[in-house]
């Protein structure tokens, strides 16, 4: 079951680029306009963080976590176990990243297995590239 930690985390508040309000848990990147961030859409991407309410339309305040723990939204078509790395998958969830140079920005808490859309926690931390 995933925990929702706030003590000593780092999260900001920007401005949601689009309706976000079924993103809940999913990776933000920043959007060309100022302040604003859009859902991660690329693997590639770099995000800034995930997405901890649910923004119903552009303009609407979206609370970002950029270091700390919460819950993700993953993609376990390949099992994450307890302390896989996580990075950006092309609809904004997270995914196990295996592959040099691939951007990883959180590290499993708990394990999922066989599914896409399962919550779990994770302990997120800023963009960086996989060495391996």
């Amino acid at each position: 079951m995933a925990t929702d930690f706030n003590a000593g985390s780092i999260s900001r508040t920007y401005a949601a680029n689009a309706d976000l309000s079924t993103k809940l848990y999913f990776l933000v990147k920043r959007h060309t306009t100022a302040g604003q961030v859009a859902l991660v859409a690329g693997a590639t991407d770099i995000p800034v963080g995930l997405l901890q309410n649910k923004p119903a339309a552009a303009g609407r305040a979206a609370e970002v976590m950029m270091l700390g723990w919460s819950k993700a939204d993953v993609e376990a078509t390949t099992d994450i176990a307890i302390g896989d790395k996580l990075g950006p998958n092309t609809d904004g969830r997270l995914i196990k990243k295996t592959t040099d140079k691939d951007v990883v920005n959180a590290i499993a808490e708990e394990a999922a297995t066989s599914a896409t859309g399962d919550i779990i926690t994770v302990m997120v931390f800023p963009p960086v590239w996989l060495g391996v």
